[in-house]
């Protein structure tokens, strides 16, 4: 905890004080329902980023421009992505709110939408503005709405 909020405390570049304020919501989810509140609402209000404390986001999981990202609370988010601003990454309007699986090294770009329990894999770019509603295969681009180009 104390390595966190100096973590927080001795930065000033936006993307790397998300990503503080970031482990310190999850650290709260699991220890203190204050810090997790705190930290919760900061991004929120700062940031204009909605990520639930229950999403499962990998610590090395870059945010280079941490503005207006929603994630939803199942989504999971492997190491080593790269998340820019105004992803949403959310459930589709069936019951049982599933959401989706991002694997490894995975860019997407700004503005891009992963609706859905789908799974993206390994090493694909999800280009700006793209909608992913279906499954990805590994090594693959997307562009526009469900158009898969394999690298």
């Amino acid at each position: 905890m104390l390595i966190l909020l100096l973590k927080w405390l001795s930065t000033f570049e936006p993307s790397k004080k998300f990503r503080a304020e970031l482990d310190l919501m999850f650290w709260g989810a699991r220890h203190s329902r204050f810090i997790r509140k705190r930290f919760q609402r900061r991004i929120f209000y700062v940031y204009n980023c909605d990520i639930s404390h229950l999403a499962d986001i990998h610590q090395s999981v870059k945010f280079p421009h941490p503005i207006g990202v929603v994630i939803g609370s199942q989504a999971k988010v492997d190491e080593g992505c790269f998340i820019y601003q105004q992803v949403t990454i959310g459930s589709n309007f069936y019951p049982d709110n599933s959401m989706a699986n991002i694997q490894s090294n995975t860019v997407i770009g700004c503005g891009a939408k992963i609706i859905g329990g789908i799974s993206v894999g390994k090493s694909c770019y999800i280009g700006a503005n793209a909608v992913v509603t279906k499954t990805m295969e590994a090594n693959t681009i997307a562009v526009g709405v469900n158009k898969f180009i394999k690298k």
